[in-house]
């Protein structure tokens, strides 16, 4: 069976580096890349892909056999006898593959040692696949599943403004609430990540872990949350007030929106990324605030969470259109609060697009 279009072309595109490169074949290890390059979604199984012919080899165990004919029937599925290293050794001596290149940052020490052991050092190399980088820009399908993704997340929280948690509930119960609305409601896979929920002091954590305090009138509520849909990620953050807001809060709140509007009126394809980092840092170091806005400006999203490129003060390279990033500063004030404002952008053409639209402004966040 002929493999669909889309995973023939990244199959294909790979091949082109592996030819290349100084690989006769690579060895996936990376199950997001082994879904990428073949639609298998299970675990605790490896991928070949030879340089040349069309054949994909997907090496698992009974476990995953009728999966892998529903989910990749185009490929060569070799359900083990023995161990993946065993099946590999054997699979590259049928195929009269000299040498396979592994992904370094993807199999672990142990599973090396035993492939070195096996087919002797000279067999094997580590290969740069650049599988990053093309995972980085995204087809129109691609974007067309993360929309869904964030549609998702939003019909969640849009839940939860009227269910009147947030005035009654733990950060825990909240956290819960969107989780158990995005999967049994709307359709998502799970979550993008552990759902964050930090009332008050508490939203000073970046990474705030939702726990027992109960937000109240008069209490503000940091939520970053996202949906994984179709294996693809979302990922927002938003901060609402019960009632009012204390007046340093509504300072850094517009500090932070007016450096996120900033940032991604700066995206255009060919822009350092660097730079439109430094576009957000400086309206917030403008303001005083710098040294409180410790995290980068935002991620790639896709397959993972955190994906190529990265919105950093130490990045490299520029943007690509085909991209999506999420745009995150943040003000951060320890026994306060804090403020982070999200949305996931998808670098076009042109410029921007922001894919997300829940209401950000300062009024639209007091509730």
């Amino acid at each position: 069976m002929t493999a669909p279009v889309h995973l023939r072309d990244r199959v294909a595109a790979l091949r082109k580096r592996l030819r290349e490169g100084d690989a006769d074949a690579l060895l996936v290890t990376n199950p997001r890349d082994i879904r990428y390059l073949t639609g298998f979604v299970g675990d605790d199984s490896w991928a070949l892909i030879p340089q040349r012919g069309g054949q994909v080899y997907i090496l698992s165990d009974f476990r995953f056999d009728e999966q892998i004919q529903r989910e990749a029937p185009h490929a060569k599925a070799i359900m083990r006898k023995k161990s993946l290293t065993d099946e590999l050794a054997k699979l590259l001596d049928d195929r009269k593959v000299e040498q396979v290149g592994l992904q370094p940052n993807y199999v672990t020490l142990a599973h090396r040692k035993a492939i070195v052991k096996k087919l002797g050092a000279k067999r094997v190399v580590e290969f740069d696949d650049g599988l990053l980088k093309q995972r980085a820009v995204k087809t129109a399908d691609e974007i067309k599943i993360i929309r869904k993704a964030i549609r998702i997340q939003q019909d969640a929280f849009n839940d939860l403004l009227e269910s009147g948690m947030l005035e009654t509930d733990r950060e825990q119960a909240i956290a819960a609430y969107l989780e158990y609305r995005m999967r049994a409601e709307y359709g998502a896979d799970g979550c993008s990540f552990p759902t964050i929920v930090a009332a008050d002091a508490n939203a000073a954590l970046p990474h705030a872990v939702p726990g027992k305090k109960r937000p109240r009138q008069g209490s503000i509520v940091l939520i970053d949350w996202g949906a994984r849909y179709d294996g693809y990620c979302s990922d927002l953050t938003r901060v609402v007030a019960l009632g009012k807001m204390k007046p340093k809060l509504r300072e850094i709140y517009q500090v932070v929106l007016d450096a996120q509007l900033a940032a991604i009126d700066a995206i255009e394809p060919g822009r350092a990324l660097k730079d439109i980092d430094a576009v957000a840092r400086k309206v917030i170091s403008d303001a005083g605030y710098g040294e409180q806005f410790g995290h980068s400006l935002g991620h790639g999203i896709g397959l993972d969470i955190h994906e190529q490129p990265t919105l950093s003060p130490r990045s490299e390279g520029v943007l690509e259109a085909g991209q999506v990033v999420t745009v995150e500063p943040g003000i951060y004030l320890p026994g306060v609060g804090g403020v982070r404002i999200e949305d996931d952008v998808l670098v076009t053409g042109r410029g921007a697009k922001v894919l997300s639209d829940l209401p950000k402004r300062l009024e639209s966040a007091i509730i």
